[in-house]
């Protein structure tokens, strides 16, 4: 079984490192933990949590994006990523996510940015399993007039670039009842 690289940086810069162990045996393992009953709020969340923690990654550079993915797959997660919103919104129609990195300002080449994104996914009907996933938007922007814009899309979590290790990880525990 693969491990992961000690250097996460390093690996992120090098197309041909070695993906990460997405370690499903965790994850079951993780699942079985969740408590029975919850508050409401939580229980939604903890049904997220539930879904195989498989997330997505939605950014539009290839590094970040990368760089992101290795990180989550380090922690156990069941990593997916997409360049563009149109491509994140119709994955998200065909699988369960626990939870999506969306970044603020994917390159609009696509005709969609990540607002419209988190909108959307916010406001779809139907998910699969009847979950919506959180969302956890990833920016540059670290105005706080882009977080108020963030929030009232529907974003459950805002996270500035260059990622703050500590950060990073709170926003884990936020929206992830399982995240230890």
């Amino acid at each position: 079984m693969p491990t992961a690289p000690t250097n996460t940086l390093l690996t992120a810069l090098d197309p041909m490192a070695a993906p990460f162990d997405t370690r499903a045996h965790v994850d079951l393992a993780l699942q079985e933990l969740a408590p029975a009953t919850q508050a409401p709020g939580v229980a939604d969340a903890a049904k997220r949590g539930a879904v195989g923690r498989a997330v997505l990654v939605v950014d539009s550079t290839p590094i970040a994006r990368k760089f992101l993915m290795q990180r989550l797959q380090g922690l156990g997660y069941e990593v997916h990523g997409a360049e563009h919103g149109e491509l994140a919104l119709a994955m998200i129609e065909q699988r369960a996510f626990a939870i999506v990195f969306l970044e603020l300002a994917l390159t609009p080449r696509h005709g969609i940015d990540g607002l419209s994104v988190c909108q959307a996914i916010k406001q779809m009907p139907d998910h699969p399993n009847g979950i919506v996933p959180a969302v956890v938007m990833t920016t540059g922007h670290a105005g706080p007039m882009d977080r108020v814009r963030g929030s009232l899309a529907g974003c459950d979590a805002y996270l500035t670039k260059p990622l703050i290790e500590a950060d990073f990880l709170a926003a884990l525990r936020e929206v992830d009842p399982l995240f230890q």
